[in-house]
């Protein structure tokens, strides 16, 4: 072998006139000896075969380690439902990637119900689909059909109805949450020729929650009462003083079985000096008897349970924070800094993304779980609420502000995997509050300056 150098036959680095195969490549080399023949065709097999054998090798000798495989992405061919061509290279017993998520391809519309001479302040679906609940400023229950706007029935209630809440499938609780306050007005709508059943909670209304036996139990927050009723009758069964506020109430599963968790603070002056949440056994006599107390922060807002009921995810609005607390066996917090004020938060997609609203940034700030990683997402206007389809698959956000009472419009829609804003609807002026049908096929939104309900299907 001489010591002339030629060009390699695959990477063209200088190699020994000679050389079966090149150093740096490790391609084999043609035979360059006069009068040796290399077809034409061959030539370029070979060379082909020598470039995929150099990605090989050369990969493996990579001072920076092995890279993951590359997930392949659908060509033209893919996309129209062909098969795409075959990796090239050994076969290698690995799982498949999961399939790419698709985009969300379902569209919104929106359509206006005008209420006439009042403001709506609150709206809930009722269980068929197609009538909605809504409670006016001047202190009536209503409700309008769906399809046309018409009002079905009107009921005059003790108080202006703040919120609305569902109950049972049967009932329509009115929360006024106000100080001077202390009565919980139950309308069965399928008697409203009757009177509403009035439950005594005591001062500031907090939240009632349904509980499996048929009973609910409400919050306070000036009386520090959490009280249980029986329904139709309105009987109080028990009750417990708790010494902070209370104004979230959730059902959550601990130890096996269903438990309630009672979430409030305590203020110092005027400014919340601390929070926390009580759990205990509904089925334990006395009331509460079970309760343990976890800290939870300075100022939670509203939050909602997951799936399993394992744990609750909420925001925090002085440390611009959420909270995902299990409430199992034991208590544990994973927590992530999110967006300026956060004023709501939401599960989605199987509970592996949670959502806060953050009213002081205009943005949304998505939470991976259980990594807690956060994206913000851009919203084209300061969130007052929201509401999850059933299924949590789809978030619908106004767009109000946080104004008593608020002054924007619109709603954005939050879907997809992972979620994304993907539209923003129009509405009228003062979006007040959303509710989503129990099938998910369609939203309300409750306008109070412009007097009407936009409905979105």
């Amino acid at each position: 072998m001489s010591d002339k150098r030629v060009a390699c036959a695959s990477c063209k680095k200088a190699i020994l006139d000679g050389a079966k195969k090149c150093r740096h490549c490790k391609a084999w080399q043609p035979d360059r000896s006069p009068g040796a023949k290399f077809p034409r065709a061959a030539l370029i097999v070979a060379t082909a075969v020598s470039s995929v054998f150099s990605v090989i090798i050369t990969s493996r000798e990579s001072p920076v380690g092995s890279a993951p495989p590359l997930t392949q992405l659908p060509t033209d061919s893919a996309v129209a439902g062909e098969p795409a061509p075959a990796a090239v290279g050994p076969e290698v017993d690995k799982p498949k990637p999961p399939p790419l998520p698709s985009a969300p391809k379902r569209k919104w519309t929106a359509r206006e119900l005008r209420m006439g001479d009042v403001h709506p302040l609150d709206i809930v679906w009722s269980a068929t689909g197609e009538t909605l609940y809504v409670s006016a400023d001047d202190a009536t229950l209503r409700e309008y059909k769906v399809s046309n706007g018409e009002m079905l029935h009107k009921a005059t209630i003790p108080a202006k109805g703040d919120r609305i809440r569902r109950l049972f499938d049967r009932y329509v609780a009115v929360l006024r949450l106000d100080p001077t306050s202390a009565r919980i007005p139950v309308m069965d709508v399928t008697k409203w020729d009757r009177d509403p059943v009035l439950l005594d909670v005591g001062p500031g209304p907090g939240d009632i929650q349904e509980l499996p036996d048929g009973s609910v139990v409400t919050s306070t927050t000036v009386g520090h009462r959490v009280s249980r009723f029986s329904l139709p009758s309105g009987k109080l069964l028990a009750d417990i003083t708790l010494p902070q506020s209370t104004g979230q109430l959730f059902l959550v599963r601990a130890e096996g079985r269903p438990y309630l968790a009672a979430m409030g603070g305590l203020p110092h002056g005027e400014r919340p000096a601390g929070a926390w949440i009580d759990l205990f056994d509904p089925e334990e006599a006395p009331f509460g008897a079970t309760r343990r107390s976890i800290a939870v922060g300075r100022d939670p807002r509203p939050g909602v349970v997951t799936a399993d009921g394992s744990a609750i995810f909420f925001p925090d609005r002085l440390s611009n924070s959420v909270s995902l607390l299990g409430v199992g066996h034991e208590t544990e917090a994973k927590t992530a800094d999110v967006g300026s004020d956060p004023v709501a938060g939401f599960l989605m997609d199987g509970d592996r993304f949670g959502v806060t609203l953050n009213a002081g940034a205009s943005t949304a700030t998505l939470v991976s779980i259980p990594q807690m990683q956060v994206t913000t997402l851009m919203l084209p206007g300061v969130p007052r609420n929201g509401v999850t389809t059933p299924d949590r698959s789809t978030l619908f956000v106004t767009l109000g502000g946080t104004d008593e009472p608020p002054h924007g419009q619109g709603v954005a829609v939050i879907t997809g995997e992972p979620p994304e804003v993907v539209a923003t609807l129009p509405t009228g002026l003062g979006a007040m509050s959303v509710a989503v049908s129990k099938d998910g096929s369609h939203a309300a939104v409750a306008n109070y300056f412009a007097k009407s309900i936009t409905i979105l299907e």
